[in-house]
């Protein structure tokens, strides 16, 4: 397979009728596909592809096209993408079996084109020359999808209250992209825009998970039946807690719907029985729970009876790397250390923060978590001390520098070990939350001292 880069010698020495003819002219004199002419002529792309530019018709024949909507035929809008959906630019010529190429078509999307397949369309007349491009013949027509967003919001046989939610995750972001700018903030020396410039109105969903509009990539979107929907994302509303009803059915109605697209487009042959999605949960497929599939543009959706997903499967740990620390409880930039270091233990390399000899009571470093779950968590650390030979204790600190939620823990010399640090409980969901690694309440150097490679957060079900 290759494209317009074809060696120019090679079609040089091609001696065919064709090449004195351009693409509309070879498609307007064979009766085999005067249909398809009639559809150039009334769509306006016959004077496209009459053009000195260079293209691909896949060119469907007469017996093809008997059965197209006559709805499509009459609409012009519609008519042109289906149209485009046959017209590619460069010239795409068959070849052995091999690499599947991604064509984008004058229409906006992209078809596969692999050896002599167009999607589930059969090249029958392969790599007709014309002076400005090439011919495809197909025995099938190709039709202009919808794409898989388009698709979630068009096609009626989605189930409702999956797609509901997905359909109220519009919001304006800020985004300074088209934003004019007014002025400069005199404190901050921050640009100031002018009111509705500086945002966009966008998904929730495209942003951070795969946006599902995007006709060059490929994805298989999962969409749970109603009462299977409900039935996950109550599962998961003890997770989530919040002042009311609804906010929690919310955030848990997130937890669920995104892990439910990966950036692949499986067939049933090809589809595996767990996929990993973008945030790193491991959902368990069961083929027998597709009961419908509905292709797309750009991937396939499969209507499921249920997906289940254990919460310990979702709800995954959290990770301090403790050299990355918001702010000082006192500035010791002077006292404080980036350490590179060898474990022994795990054979790898980290970098970890020692921040040494400070003279401050309770010297912190402070973090923060963002949508930290309403369950119980046992916490962990690395802590390396191997720059002196005495023990010290360090704590962290929940909420506050000096909260009680876990006690002082001893770190002893040449520890490169995990160490369970404790446990505590959220009994409502936060949005964000600050952790404080916590010194001896001593100015003591040797007894002060705060060392940590990571924190480790894991959400405990037991």
């Amino acid at each position: 397979m290759v494209c317009g880069c074809k060696k120019w010698d090679d079609h040089n020495a091609i001696t065919s009728e064709g090449l004195k003819q351009d693409l509309y002219e070879q498609i307007s004199q064979d009766p085999s596909l005067s249909s398809f002419a009639e559809l150039l002529e009334k769509s306006g792309y016959a004077e496209v592809i009459a053009s000195s530019k260079t293209f691909t018709v896949f060119a469907p024949g007469n017996e093809a096209l008997a059965t197209l909507d006559p709805a499509i035929v009459n609409d012009p809008a519609r008519l042109k993408r289906f149209v485009g959906n046959h017209i590619a630019n460069q010239s795409w010529f068959t070849a052995p079996a091999g690499k599947t190429f991604n064509i984008e078509m004058l229409n906006g999307k992209y078809l596969r084109m692999q050896a002599k397949t167009v999607e589930d369309a059969t090249i029958t007349t392969a790599d007709r020359y014309a002076k400005n491009g090439v011919i495809q013949v197909v025995d099938r027509m190709l039709p202009a999808l919808d794409n898989t967003w388009e698709a979630l919001e068009n096609n009626t046989s989605i189930p409702a209250k999956q797609k509901a939610y997905m359909l109220s995750l519009f919001r304006n972001v800020f985004d300074v992209t088209n934003a004019e700018q007014i002025g400069v903030n005199p404190v901050t020396g921050e640009p100031i825009y002018r009111p509705g410039t500086d945002s966009i109105r966008t998904n929730i969903f495209w942003r951070n998970v795969h946006d599902l509009r995007d006709e060059s990539r490929r994805f298989t979107l999962f969409v749970l039946e109603d009462a299977a929907w409900d039935t996950e994302v109550t599962k998961l509303n003890p997770f989530f807690v919040t002042g009311t009803a609804d906010s929690t059915r919310d955030l848990s109605a997130w937890e669920v719907v995104k892990d439910f697209a990966v950036d692949s487009a499986y067939t049933l042959q090809t589809l595996p029985d767990t996929l990993t999605s973008v945030s790193g949960v491991r959902v368990p497929i069961e083929k027998a729970q597709i009961k419908q599939t509905i292709l797309t543009s750009n991937g396939v959706i499969y209507v499921m009876g249920k997906i289940e997903v254990a919460p310990e499967r979702k709800l995954l740990s959290f990770r301090i790397d403790a050299e990355f620390y918001r702010a000082q409880s006192v500035d010791k930039r002077g006292n404080t250390f980036f350490r590179d270091r060898f474990n022994p233990v795990t054979q790898l390399a980290f970098k970890d923060v020692l921040v040494f000899n400070h003279g401050t009571s309770r010297f912190n470093l402070s973090y923060r978590l963002q949508n930290m779950y309403s369950v119980k968590y046992k916490v962990y650390w690395v802590a390396v001390n191997d720059f002196q030979s005495n023990n010290f204790s360090q704590k962290l600190g929940i909420g506050t520098p000096d909260a009680t939620l876990l006690d002082y823990v001893t770190v002893t010399p040449d520890n490169y070990e995990e160490v369970l640090v404790g446990e505590f409980t959220l009994d409502a969901f936060h949005p964000l939350l600050d952790i404080y690694l916590t010194a001896a309440n001593t100015t003591n150097a040797a007894n002060s001292a705060l060392v940590c490679d990571y924190i480790r957060l894991e959400p405990s079900f037991n």
